[in-house]
């Protein structure tokens, strides 16, 4: 709130509220780009996928969703040079083949919203309820009412401002967290007693199984997302023309390194024969977080998985 009070302004006009005059720079650009492209699903999905396939789950994960973010750059140089003055894909689509056009990507992206919103807002509740003394539904309220306020305050600004903060959160605990998980659950040894908790199939980096039912179909679901995703486009509309390139290029090695990194917590959850508490799988995150941290960086986890939901 007080970035986004700080930058406000008393005569607003659409341009600057939808994508910022379309003049964000280099660092602000691709760190909004790679903490939107971070939500519940990343961090919670890769860690699942390492508990689930071994190290090649979080690998398939969060390679093909980084590559996905590259796939969009020859789309976006292209549409940012016949629609230099757009603010939304769905503008474009009117522009190009008509209303109903129009209206049939602006009818999906309002589901697709939804169904996001949907699962960040029940994940940030769920991590609240299970590590402060407060309910689920105040969880919610706190996430939502947060992000809703400095958005209707100071637009497309507030949330690239807000989410480099956040990204850079993200990075800063990735880096401290993963290895402190890794030393404090019995380093490179780990790797050897545990080894005999993994089916053939997850001590397999090739594994065929992991490529036919997390690799596969993400490709396919990502690739298909990345071209009709609102979130992503905003920031294509906002970023210099000149920068699109080095922005997207950074934001793919962003992504995939924090999305994996945090994948491995998964792996090692695996090879420690960990039990997810309630028989819940999405809460291996915590879970894990909970054990082997301390007060102190329990407390920079949340953070980082609190700025991967409002981002």
């Amino acid at each position: 709130m007080w970035m986004s009070v700080s930058i406000s302004r008393k005569k607003e006009n659409a341009d600057n509220y939808m994508t910022a005059g379309g003049k964000i720079g280099f660092g602000v650009s691709a760190a909004s780009m790679t903490a939107t492209w971070i939500w519940a699903s990343s961090m919670y999905a890769s860690a699942t996928a390492g508990y689930t396939y071994g190290i090649s789950g979080p690998i398939h994960y969060g390679l093909w969703g980084a590559l996905m973010i590259l796939f969009i750059y020859p789309f976006g140089r292209r549409i940012r040079k016949v629609a230099p003055k757009a603010h939304t894909l769905a503008e474009v689509m009117y522009a190009r083949h008509g209303r109903s056009s129009q209206l049939m990507l602006a009818g999906s992206n309002v589901v697709g919203s939804v169904i996001s919103l949907t699962s960040n807002f029940i994940a940030g509740g769920a991590l609240i309820a299970m590590l402060s003394p407060l309910s689920f539904g105040t969880g919610i309220l706190i996430i939502a009412g947060g992000v809703l306020l400095y958005t209707l305050w100071s637009g497309f600004r507030a949330s690239v401002l807000t989410d480099f903060a956040q990204v850079m959160a993200m990075l800063g605990a990735a880096a401290i967290i993963i290895p402190v998980i890794f030393f404090t659950a019995g380093g490179p040894s780990m790797f050897v007693e545990g080894a005999s908790n993994l089916t053939p199939a997850q001590g397999n980096f090739f594994s065929s199984e992991a490529f036919m039912h997390q690799g596969a179909p993400y490709i396919a679901a990502v690739l298909a997302y990345a071209i009709g995703n609102q979130t992503i486009a905003q920031r294509l509309f906002a970023v210099r023309e000149d920068l699109i390139k080095p922005t997207f290029i950074t934001a793919t090695f962003g992504y995939g390194a924090t999305v994996i990194g945090i994948g491995m917590v998964g792996v090692m959850a695996l090879y420690l024969g960990v039990t997810p508490l309630d028989g819940d799988i999405n809460n291996l995150l915590p879970q894990m977080a909970g054990t082997y941290l301390g007060p102190i960086l329990l407390g920079l986890a949340f953070l980082m998985i609190i700025g991967s939901l409002s981002s």
